[in-house]
């Protein structure tokens, strides 16, 4: 195998090169020198960009802008689901999304760790699930009963935390499901294997393009970090569906139509207050002090006039109080208008 030419190597090659096209110019058959009076008037030269060879750019920043909006759902959905799940506020926020090589991926985690494969059915490969030991032990802590404190002397998991730590997993590959099927509708995120030590494992080549999406998950008095890797190699039969921005509006769209029934139909499950207001009056303190059972208080508000019925402490109706059955009820008589807010402000 051919040796890889150093950074420095190659910049000494270009720099020749650059070099020898300098001092030819000057003589031959154009004898143009550097004005390029042989190339017409509207020639312009073009610009030299620096490129590194040891960091290749596989993906294009509009197919990394695409894979940030893609996690930064992911972040939402995944915030609210993890709540729920430990039961306290959580904050997940997308730190970044960028490429660089597994090499150096695998240089900026700690050991040990939580180091998941994942596999992207039915891409061919596996992406790379990776979570802190500054948020993995908290989260173990606050799921067998604790307050979520973490843990100041860093140790490897044990087989019953790593047990533990499974049924968050499945809530990461679940709701990561759901944002890739905009991309590919039949795609499936399964474990593979989970170890302590990043070190164990290579998915791919150490000098291979990875896409790294990194987010900084808060709980309580627990901060950690969490990152997704993602091989150019897989991602490369569906980079020309990520470029592309037909998925985002759909999805824009799909917020504000497809959803909007599924919403006003959980709203319709959401008990609010409703608070019937039989009048009010004034007592002195000592009128309160001194009140007794059996004792009247007189109410404002005159025996044959409509009550007024609050929801959530806001007041939307009118009502005459009446019985059914062994229960006191309210029967609703109107609504409420503009003039009746102007007159009781």
């Amino acid at each position: 195998m051919a040796d890889i030419l150093s950074q420095d190597e190659i910049d000494a090659l270009l720099s020749t090169v650059s070099d020898d096209s300098d001092s030819g110019s000057g003589g031959g058959d154009t004898g143009g020198g550097d004005d390029f009076d042989d190339f017409g008037p509207d020639f312009v030269p073009k610009k030299i960009s620096v490129y590194d060879f040891r960091r290749p750019d596989r993906v294009s920043k509009e197919q990394l802008r695409s894979i940030r909006n893609l996690h930064d759902k992911f972040a939402r959905n995944f915030s609210s689901n993890l709540s729920s799940f430990l039961r306290t506020i959580t904050d997940i926020s997308l730190v970044g999304v960028d490429q660089m090589t597994y090499g150096e991926f695998l240089m900026s985690l700690p050991d040990p760790t939580s180091f998941n494969i994942i596999s992207m059915i039915p891409l061919q490969g596996n992406a790379v699930l990776e979570i802190n030991p500054s948020l993995i032990f908290p989260i173990v802590d606050k799921l067998l009963g604790g307050q979520g404190q973490p843990l100041f002397h860093v140790r490897e998991l044990t087989p019953l935390e790593m047990t533990i730590i499974d049924s968050i997993i499945t809530l990461i590959l679940k709701d990561l499901e759901d944002v890739w099927k905009q991309i590919i509708p039949n795609v499936r995120l399964k474990k593979e294997l989970s170890e302590n030590s990043p070190h164990v494992i290579q998915i791919v080549a150490q000098n291979e393009v990875v896409v790294l999406v990194v987010f900084e998950v808060k709980f309580g008095d627990a901060t950690g970090m969490m990152n997704i890797c993602l091989p150019a190699l897989i991602l490369e039969p569906i980079l020309n569906k990520i470029s592309s921005q037909d998925w985002l509006i759909g999805a824009k769209k799909g917020r504000s139509g497809e959803y909007e029934s599924r919403i006003l139909e959980l709203l319709e499950n959401i008990n609010v207050p409703l608070i019937v207001e039989l009048g009010r009056t004034k007592l002195k303190i000592g009128e309160v002090l001194n009140l007794r059972e059996n004792d009247t208080v007189i109410l404002s508000k005159k025996a044959k006039r409509p009550l007024n019925v609050y929801i959530s402490n806001k007041h939307k109706f009118f009502g005459a109080l009446g019985i059914l059955g062994i229960k006191k009820a309210i029967k609703i008589t109107r609504a409420t208008t503009e003039q009746d807010d102007e007159r009781s402000s």
